[in-house]
């Protein structure tokens, strides 16, 4: 078989930072087609360059997308489809820590709209090309990147916060959004009997990245972390990139689907509780999900039509 033929087609969303970068030049360096996904154009083609430069692989690029807008999500999606007719790899690892209540132009909580309702629409905008690529015995798959929180509370009545908003809370609930989102997409995709895309979630502990230097992030992690949770427990994007690579493209996860793992000191599959694999949480979460995507793209257009 030809490079070519060996190669697959792999989007990661963050990966101009952090664990995404790391996980796009693994990617790259196995020879795939990569485009990364991120917000700053000329971060983002520096990026691309530096990749292709380190890798050999000239066949890495860059695609801008502000993943707190829906509309920006299902835009992605269409430019990826435009490019490619397969999807083999897909990998959610864009995501913010906002120690603040602030709403999207489409009226989402931030934190929320980057680090689950953007993955949950561009999922459900790109499984058809991922379907397409897949082959017996070798599903495309799907990696989710969360935060090592869990049995947080999904505040279904109040997704927004607007009551009361809180570092932990906001934390809590779009880890355990991931979580849910992971057993219940399995489950669906299940439904098919045929398994054509898997779906893992790999919750990460510490690592040391750009996040937590930024404005947005709460000044006193800004000191705990770096002074008792890095020597402790701190790992680096390249460590925590070696296991969702093993998620992607290890033989030894072919067929597993609707897991979560985790990655703190060690790399190891976590049983769900009851409040992650409820067949009503999950299918009220669907629903929210699909309500939130749809109303936030529905609201802009109307906005532009209303200019």
């Amino acid at each position: 078989m030809s490079d070519e033929a060996r190669s697959k087609n792999a989007l990661v969303t963050g990966g101009t930072d952090g664990i995404g970068k790391e996980i796009a030049r693994g990617l790259a360096r196995s020879g795939h087609r990569v485009a990364i996904v991120g917000r700053d154009a000329q971060k983002g083609a520096r990026v691309a360059e530096e990749i292709r430069q380190t890798t050999g692989n000239p066949n890495v690029e860059f695609l801008p997308a502000d993943l707190s807008l829906m509309r920006d999500a299902k835009r992605l999606a269409k430019e990826v489809a435009s490019r490619w007719r397969g999807l083999n790899y897909l990998v959610h690892s864009a995501g913010v820590v906002r120690n603040r209540r602030e709403l999207t132009e489409e009226g989402v909580e931030s934190n929320f709209a980057v680090n689950y309702i953007s993955r949950f629409l561009l999922t459900q905008s790109l499984l058809p090309l991922m379907e397409t690529a897949s082959q017996p015995g070798h599903a495309a798959r799907i990696v989710i990147i969360s935060g090592a929180a869990q049995n947080g509370t999904i505040y279904f009545d109040d997704v927004n916060l607007t009551s009361k908003f809180g570092l932990l809370r906001m934390v809590g609930q779009f880890c355990q959004a991931n979580d849910v989102f992971t057993v219940e997409q399995a489950r669906r995709l299940a439904a098919n009997n045929e398994l054509r895309v898997s779906i893992t979630c790999l919750k990460m502990g510490v690592v040391k990245t750009n996040i937590r230097n930024g404005r947005d992030f709460p000044w006193w992690m800004k000191l705990l972390v770096p002074l008792v949770m890095d020597p402790l427990l701190g790992q680096t994007p390249e460590e925590a990139a070696r296991s969702a690579l093993q998620l992607l493209l290890g033989g030894e996860y072919e067929g597993v689907t609707g897991a979560l793992f985790v990655k703190i000191k060690k790399f190891k599959q976590i049983v769900p509780g009851v409040n992650v694999t409820e067949e009503q949480i999950g299918k009220r979460l669907w629903e929210l999900s699909e309500r939130l995507s749809a109303s936030s793209v529905m609201q802009y257009q109307k906005s532009v039509s209303a200019a």
